[in-house]
């Protein structure tokens, strides 16, 4: 008898590319078991129009989270930059993909470069880290809040007669969009989410799940996330303060991190090396130089 894995993930076409990618990746190591895809919407779906930062934490995914502590499906698929620094008790990530793209792109109305906008120019971002950086790069530029899936904002850059939109490279890949990438920002030009790229299989942490799902884990992802996630947990979580990390393995024992942190409109940069095993202390180390302003 074939066993029936019940994966939970959201609605939109990004999410079920994404999810689409780790059941193939888990049927390569169990070709006799199926996978069913149960999407649900959460309430950063349902609520479009509200502010992503008055939504609060976890708002693409708690939904999902209830329906595995219900036992409603088996394991979720997530954007990590979607899950908060604190789990809900009775779950955890089992495994993390290997990282796609992290950098954020510009998509230009009319192909003209970012750092080729005239002064004034509108650009669309629904993240106040990408608007806190941009206006760094480009003090005569605003930034508009916009929402929705990739191909809504996309569309949205005629709709609301924009001069262009940020958003991560990392889904405007996945969707094969990538044709439509004006420019890419390095990772010190423009710091990523925390977990930007990723995808996170998160499961019950009480049943044997998680010793399956182990198999898709992507090493070299899993201890340079350690760092960003420490970094992002002493700095709250990110939920209303402007930040971002993102680490990197250089090699069997060192790991890269860059952080940034904007405190009242002033933005804050920090990279630091350390051995792989001491991911984490890294991140919580770089965000306390960044709150006390040591800049390095």
């Amino acid at each position: 008898m074939k066993k029936i894995v019940k994966v939970g993930s959201r609605k939109s076409p990004l999410a079920l590319v994404q999810t689409e990618l780790v059941v193939r990746e888990m049927k390569s190591h169990y070709p006799d078991w199926q996978f069913e895809i149960i999407t649900m919407k959460t309430k950063g779906d349902k609520f479009l129009d509200t502010d992503i930062y008055k939504l609060g934490k976890g708002v693409f995914v708690k939904e999902i989270e209830e329906a595995m502590l219900l036992g409603t499906i088996d394991l979720a698929v997530h954007s990590l930059k979607d899950v908060p620094h604190i789990l809900p008790d009775g779950l955890t990530i089992s495994a993390v993909t290997q990282r796609e793209d992290p950098r954020d792109v510009f998509i230009s109305a009319d192909g003209t470069g970012f750092f080729e906008l005239k002064p004034g120019a509108k650009i669309g971002t629904s993240s106040l880290r990408r608007d806190a950086q941009l206006k760094q790069l480009r003090p005569d530029i605003n930034c508009v809040p916009i929402r929705g899936n990739i191909n809504t904002r996309i569309q949205k850059i005629e709709t609301m007669q924009l001069d262009g939109i940020v958003i991560a490279a990392a889904g405007v890949k996945r969707l094969g969009l990538e044709d439509r990438i004006t420019d890419y920002f390095t990772c010190e030009e423009v710091v990523p989410a925390v977990g930007q790229g990723v995808l996170a299989i998160e499961t019950r942490a009480d049943d044997k799940m998680p010793l399956f799902v182990g198999c898709i884990n992507h090493k070299d992802t899993a201890d340079a996330i350690k760092g960003e996630r420490a970094f992002m947990k002493v700095l709250g979580g990110g939920c209303k303060q402007p930040m971002g990390a993102y680490g990197r393995v250089l090699d069997d024992d060192t790991v890269e991190l860059i952080g940034m942190l904007d405190i009242n409109g002033t933005v804050r940069r920090g990279k630091l090396l350390g051995k792989r095993a001491d991911a984490q202390q890294l991140g919580i180390s770089l965000a306390k130089k960044l709150e006390e302003g040591h800049e390095r």
